[in-house]
């Protein structure tokens, strides 16, 4: 299994709060049992392996949402050429390296929250806590889309598996029709 694929081990308990504390240290923006482990490696940094400066921001801005033409204006180059550069393998391996960190960082926060999510929808189910329809809202959002980005990564396990197994028999589909 590559290492990617491997599971995140589970977030340890947590107070029972759909709200997190406002103190904060680490990683601006997360609380520390949502913070991404330092040892996993940034396969943004590798794929940045011969991209200028220009083209690592190029990369950034186009996987954070910036519409293309946009992205090239603040890089300093022209629309067309973001359009070819957009083209080069290396720049779409980096753009989709940044996306796969980004729901990486995502499936790690929603991991971290769903142990106290799952808790909440009990607690409201059963009279302990009351049962607001935000929070039975949020708290079943949390749930159904980890156990979904966990299902997805999964798959994407296996798929990258297959096809390195595919890889390491030397088939091809070239020519098969299919």
């Amino acid at each position: 299994m590559s290492k990617r694929c491997k599971p995140t081990p589970p977030a340890p308990p947590a107070p029972l709060t759909l709200v997190p504390p406002v103190a904060n240290s680490g990683q601006p923006g997360l609380e520390p049992e949502d913070q991404v482990d330092p040892t996993v490696a940034d396969a943004a940094s590798d794929a940045d392996a011969g991209l200028s400066a220009r083209e690592m921001k190029f990369c950034d801005l186009l996987a954070t949402g910036t519409p293309p033409a946009e992205a090239a204006r603040i890089v300093g180059i022209a629309e067309r050429s973001g359009r070819r550069w957009r083209q080069k393998p290396r720049i779409q391996a980096a753009i989709r390296a940044r996306l796969n960190d980004a729901v990486a960082v995502g499936r790690s926060i929603l991991a971290s929250g769903m142990a106290r999510a799952a808790r909440a929808l009990v607690e409201m189910s059963d009279g302990t806590e009351q049962a607001e329809a935000a929070r039975v809202s949020a708290a079943r959002a949390v749930v159904e889309n980890t156990a979904r980005l966990t299902d997805l990564a999964e798959i994407e396990c296996q798929i990258a598996e297959l096809a390195a197994q595919l890889g390491d028999t030397g088939f091809t589909n070239k020519g098969k029709g299919f």
